[in-house]
């Protein structure tokens, strides 16, 4: 079945009912090693069917941040005179800068945030990689997809409108303090409390889609569960969010266009391994050990962990 399937018709070494359990990075490692051409066929498949989603979010970006992007670019251009330096040496630099903001964006938006649909079919394959649960990567993750397209639809509409918003309201929050200096102490609380509430909202997201594919739930139950395990869990969950907006940033900063080009291309290969997974592979078991351990609830649609074949 090549690249989506995984060589299902050679029998591997499995996985040993009486090998001791790893935990921790230790599993992580483990997992991404035994399983990296799985992990890619799934990440470059989900990045391939996000795309017209990518296109979308840079053309928003564009829109939205129209103003703080001319900002930048007036401001390089005052530093750049100021250094005496020749227009005529930094005018094509200046115009890859609104190319380099909104690709970064939209690759931030669908690591941290993820597709709607498709991230709930992409946590259900990341789920069963973690917890050595066989899968088919396209038929089980399409029927993933199928089965929580309502809710993961749902949260990818209010993805796009607080996308579209809350720059919007910074902005807006930022020049009014600006603008009138009594209002200075208020602006920035607000603009505070949205930042705090925009950080929480994409922790939340990993814990989303393995809950959505995991428990049969209303979607006021889903939000605040995946709210309480963001908070309960705050430190390391705001680690890995951290670093893999670190990690998508830093290209693209230090080596502009190529930076968001070679960005893109990672993410579409094994970027998930590293930007997604680590999120999915702690969203996973701590709903394991917090919900389903501690308090015996049911799942649904659990399969059966496969010990005698490689996947």
């Amino acid at each position: 079945m090549g690249l989506f399937g995984g060589g299902y018709d050679k029998l591997g070494k499995g996985v040993d009912r009486n090998a001791p359990k790893k935990r921790g990075l230790f599993l992580y490692l483990e997992l991404v090693t035994r399983k990296f051409s799985k992990f890619i066929g799934a990440g470059f498949l989900f990045f391939l069917l996000s795309i017209p989603l990518i296109i979308l979010i840079y053309i928003l970006s564009a829109f939205v941040l129209y103003q703080p992007i001319s900002s930048l670019q007036n401001t390089a251009l005052e530093n750049m005179k100021a250094m005496g330096i020749a227009e005529s040496e930094f005018s094509a630099q200046l115009g890859t800068i609104p190319f380099m903001i909104c690709s970064t964006i939209s690759i931030l938006f669908l690591t941290l945030w993820g597709s709607g649909p498709l991230s709930a079919g992409l946590s259900y394959i990341f789920r069963c990689f973690t917890r050595e649960e066989h899968v088919w990567i396209w038929s089980d993750g399409k029927d993933k997809i199928k089965e929580n397209f309502k809710y993961g639809a749902f949260i990818l509409i209010i993805d796009i409108i607080l996308f579209i918003l809350v720059p919007i309201a910074l902005t807006f929050y930022h020049n009014l303090g600006k603008v009138d200096p009594s209002m200075n102490i208020i602006c920035t609380f607000i603009t505070y409390i949205m930042s705090i509430f925009l950080i929480i909202y994409t922790m939340m997201h990993p814990y989303i889609y393995q809950i959505m594919i995991t428990f049969e739930c209303s979607f006021k139950e889903l939000l605040k569960n995946s709210f309480l395990l963001s908070i309960a869990k705050l430190p390391l969950n705001l680690l890995l969010t951290a670093l893999s907006a670190f990690i998508i940033v830093l290209p693209a900063s230090f080596f502009g266009v190529i930076g968001s080009m070679a960005l893109a291309i990672c993410t579409s290969t094994f970027g998930f391994i590293i930007l997604r997974y680590p999120m999915e592979f702690y969203a996973a078991r701590t709903i394991k050990k917090v919900i389903i351990n501690n308090n015996s609830v049911k799942e649904k649609n659990t399969p059966k962990i496969v010990y005698d074949e490689e996947e």
